[in-house]
């Protein structure tokens, strides 16, 4: 996007991607067009007492509302306020300030404003004087933990697997095999 344009909605393939969530009442989703047809980049925001329980609930949210999910990853580039705010070693209240002239958020979730991690720290690294604000602190980057890493990756291969036991009754039974 050329520095200065702003988008007003989203795009007819983001609301194509939209329009069934939103009918399955799915309102912790925020949809980011892909960069293959056909593909959406889906972000969810909820509570759930694992990530895994979090990830499972939204991939069942996702296929009710007719979509299907190809994999699952960290979504630490997309940040709230309440996640800047520690990142930068600001106050949330002082953030709006800070963020005035700075990026774009990219939507709008459950009242939330949404940005880009990346966008603010391109910003951030471009912006003059105060705007340009501290430098973020050694927690700052998006860096998921082992720990969440290890079970997007369990989810991931059980996504993987599921697609190939439903497309190979022969290797359906040879996993239930192996896995009793």
């Amino acid at each position: 996007m050329p520095a200065g344009a702003a988008r007003a909605g989203p795009s007819v393939r983001e609301r194509s991607v939209l329009a069934p969530l939103t009918h399955g009442r799915c309102t912790d989703a925020v949809v980011i067009g892909g960069t293959a047809p056909n593909r959406a980049l889906v972000y969810f925001d909820r509570e759930a007492a694992s990530l895994a329980a979090a990830v499972v609930t939204a991939i069942a949210d996702l296929e009710r509302s007719g979509l299907a999910c190809i994999d699952v990853v960290p979504d630490d580039d997309l940040v709230t306020i309440g996640v800047l705010a520690p990142r930068l070693g600001v106050p949330p209240r002082g953030l709006g300030e800070l963020l005035r002239d700075g990026p774009p958020p990219v939507r709008r979730c459950g009242g939330e404003l949404i940005f880009r991690w990346s966008d603010v720290l391109a910003w951030l690294d471009t912006a003059p004087g105060e705007a340009a604000g501290p430098a973020p602190g050694p927690a700052s980057g998006p860096v998921a933990s082992p720990a969440s890493e290890a079970v997007l990756g369990v989810l991931n291969l059980a996504l993987r697997l599921r697609r190939l036991v439903r497309s190979d009754p022969a290797t359906a039974a040879a996993v239930r095999d192996l896995l009793a």
